[in-house]
């Protein structure tokens, strides 16, 4: 048997909010790496915590299974207000990754989408631009008047069935005075029609049922080869906008989830 025969291989998973949660370095690997946020808990904690360097944010990971496992809250200063977005634990990190990412890097010209644009134009059906679900009918989107975001994704137990019962599957909130364009960023990488890689076996079975599988594997290096790129690539948007040198990759990875 070959070396690569012996590596164990990841699905190609769509639509990839239903991929499950995922590799949660996607979103941590970026913050330090690039934008330096640093590391603010105890060692060996179940709770993980990151801030940036000026201090006017924290984004926590915690394990609790009846709290989003994700927060990040912009703590608010002068005349800026503070707003919190959260997410679940099966919200794919690859997804999370972009609204921490656009945060962490600050707006520019080209972030300035408005999120109802984001949505319309990838053709999800809208209801007086308050309420989208996607052509699947897995994702229910509500922006509320004071500008707030509701994101569900369900899923049905039995697909097969042809009146089945449907189960939350993850849940994110932006609350009001989240800046539009991270709100935008999250909803462009939500609909992107791409697959995420996975292993398949770790999968929920609600996901596995929902889920398109492509019949060709990828070697499991594959995906840490990914993750590391979208890090590198993000290391000149970082100088561009005059952010210190990053510190070197860690010789340890973060622990992984798959839930």
């Amino acid at each position: 048997m070959t070396e690569t025969a012996r590596q164990p291989a990841l699905a190609q998973v769509s639509p990839r909010y239903l991929a499950g949660g995922g590799d949660p370095r996607w979103v941590t690997a970026p913050l330090q790496q690039v934008y330096r946020w640093q590391i603010a808990h105890l060692p060996l904690s179940p709770v993980v915590r990151v801030i940036p360097r000026d201090r006017k944010a924290e984004l926590h990971l915690s394990p609790d299974p009846d709290q989003p496992w994700w927060i990040l809250r912009h703590l608010g200063a002068g005349e800026e207000e503070p707003w919190t977005m959260s997410f679940g634990a099966r919200t794919p990190a690859e997804i999370i990754t972009a609204a921490t990412t656009a945060y962490a890097a600050g707006p520019t010209p080209e972030d300035l989408l408005d999120p109802v644009t984001v949505l319309e134009q990838a053709g999800w059906p809208s209801r007086h631009q308050r309420h989208f679900d996607s052509p699947d009918g897995h994702v229910h989107i509500g922006r509320l008047a004071n500008g707030s975001w509701h994101i569900k994704v369900t899923a049905g137990m039995e697909p097969w069935r042809i009146s089945h019962q449907q189960v939350a599957i993850w849940e994110a909130h932006f609350t009001e005075h989240t800046p539009p364009h991270v709100v935008a960023a999250f909803l462009t990488d939500l609909v992107s029609p791409d697959p995420v890689l996975r292993h398949e076996r770790t999968m929920a079975p609600a996901l596995r049922y929902s889920v398109r599988i492509q019949r060709e594997r990828v070697p499991a290096q594959q995906a840490e080869a990914t993750l590391w790129a979208r890090v590198d690539r993000l290391f000149p948007l970082s100088t561009n906008r005059e952010l210190p040198p990053s510190p070197q990759r860690p010789d340890s990875p973060l622990p992984r989830r798959t839930r």
